[in-house]
């Protein structure tokens, strides 16, 4: 499928701090790929723009692509109206040639048929089945899109099933059936070959490369025996070879994109990247240099019967979770040894998300009473509540189940609802003010210099918190 897209260029996934590295004259980047949904704040059951973000963003002078990880089409549960509106609104306000989406799914059904929070990016069905519920996703979320829309190649820690499609013919039979393009992110085909699925030269003998319009690129790092899709930092030196074999194979593709998270950004040596940008310019002029002409190759391999699309994801997503399942599908994805990886996954962004938010609470939790008792929190939160996608959301939710364990530590209230207070504060602007026993600056003074607080003079405190 050919479209009249622009040539973009090299360019970087937007996240705060990136500015440095925009500024670099050594480091010329041409887009900014952004996120939407790393813009937005929850506010009740509603998702409000951070206008400050987006107006500091959108006055960057690169050109600007819009990146869904909120609205992935590989899963039965019907997009949230206001994320897919708020989605459309940023594609035009960045003014995005064409945007993308996750071919993963992150919500499920439970057994009450109330969708939850999977926690994590999960590989969908991998049958003819799967591949055309993924296409009639694909197809309802690009209708309401002002531009063409792609699918994103996705990481799959799951060992390949008896029966299913291979990985490229997946690919290729949800892009054809949704007339869409393909984002190819090399760094997730990259880990799916290391982990032990299939190789990146079968998997593009298995797409339709015409289709393909931007390329993702990334860093990693070796967990529990697999190659994780981290966005860690620089891009290892294969990946970049793998990047300079396969470039030039695509006619058609428009922008080639280097991803990386926050927390790498600090840890990061420009000087390195740099370099890496530089090798990427270079592959970038080789684009389609070494086209084939020859039609994608789709395995006609028989798809699994008796599992349906809706069966799969809920079942997974429930797994993610540690909820219980129950059924043969349940019992043999419990042999694969990539779920306790994905467990252990959606733990520790949860786990992140709440002590982001609340650091001196889970210091004081754990000073005082180990770090074993905070993981059992955590596990037994984590047990009776499914994930939350925003972490101002998650943390809410913590709140008020550590309110609810009655335990006996004489500062945890105080030094919990001033840091809940702040988090709304710096979320939402204005004032909240709280009533505590004892002064919360010389509980976070004593904190912050990793001691627990003791003999602070107790008293009725109103404090603003601004």
């Amino acid at each position: 499928m050919t479209m009249p897209l622009p040539d973009l260029g090299v360019g970087v996934v937007y996240i705060p701090g990136i500015g440095k590295l925009l500024e670099d004259d050594g480091l010329p980047i041409d887009v900014i790929e952004v996120e939407p949904q790393t813009l937005w704040r929850r506010r009740g059951e509603r998702y409000v723009p951070d206008d400050e973000i987006i107006g500091h963003v959108s006055a960057l002078p690169q050109r600007k692509l819009v990146h869904g990880v909120g609205c992935p089409v590989g899963g039965t549960v019907g997009h949230e109206e206001q994320q897919v509106s708020l989605f459309a609104d940023a594609i035009r306000t960045f003014d995005a040639p064409w945007a993308s989406e996750h071919l993963s799914f992150n919500r499920a059904f439970g057994d009450d048929g109330v969708p939850f929070n999977a926690g994590f990016l999960l590989p969908p069905l991998q049958t003819r089945a799967g591949a055309a519920a993924a296409a009639v996703m694909a197809r309802s979320l690009a209708s309401r899109l002002p531009v063409p829309f792609a699918v994103e190649t996705g990481v799959n820690y799951l060992r390949p099933r008896p029966g299913e499609l291979s990985d490229g013919a997946f690919v290729a039979a949800v892009a054809t059936g949704a007339d869409c393009g393909i984002l190819l992110d090399l760094h997730n085909l990259w880990a799916n070959e290391r982990n032990g699925r299939q190789s990146v030269r079968e998997f593009l003998d298995e797409i339709p490369l015409d289709r393909v319009w931007e390329v993702h690129v990334a860093g990693g790092f070796e967990y529990a025996g697999y190659w994780l899709d981290a966005h860690s930092g620089v891009m290892p030196e294969a990946l970049l070879e793998l990047a300079t074999e396969v470039v030039p194979r695509l006619p058609n593709v428009h922008a080639i994109i280097f991803e990386m998270v926050p927390q790498a950004l600090p840890r990061t040596d420009v000087a390195i990247l740099r370099s890496q940008v530089e090798t990427l310019r270079t592959i970038w002029t080789t684009r389609g240099t070494r086209v084939e002409q020859r039609p994608a190759r789709v395995e006609a391999t028989p798809s699994i019967v008796d599992v349906t699309p809706r069966d799969w994801q809920d079942t997974l997503g429930a797994l993610a979770v540690g909820r219980e399942v129950a059924g043969p599908l349940a019992d043999a994805l419990r042999t694969d040894p990539a779920i306790p990886v994905f467990q252990k996954l959606v733990w520790q962004v949860r786990a992140g998300m709440i002590v982001d938010n609340f650091a001196f609470t889970s210091r004081l939790l754990m000073l005082s009473r180990g770090e074993e008792f905070l993981r059992g929190l955590f596990d037994d939160f984590f047990a009776r509540v499914p994930p939350e996608f925003f972490g101002s959301t998650e943390s809410d939710a913590f709140a008020s189940f550590l309110r609810g364990q009655q335990i006996d530590e004489p500062y945890l209230d105080d030094v919990l609802a001033y840091e809940h207070a702040a988090m709304h504060v710096e979320l939402d602007g204005g004032t909240q003010v709280i009533r505590t026993r004892h002064d919360p600056n010389a509980l976070v003074a004593a904190l912050s210099e990793g001691q627990i607080p003791s003999a602070v003079e107790e008293d009725d405190f109103e404090i603003v918190v601004s």
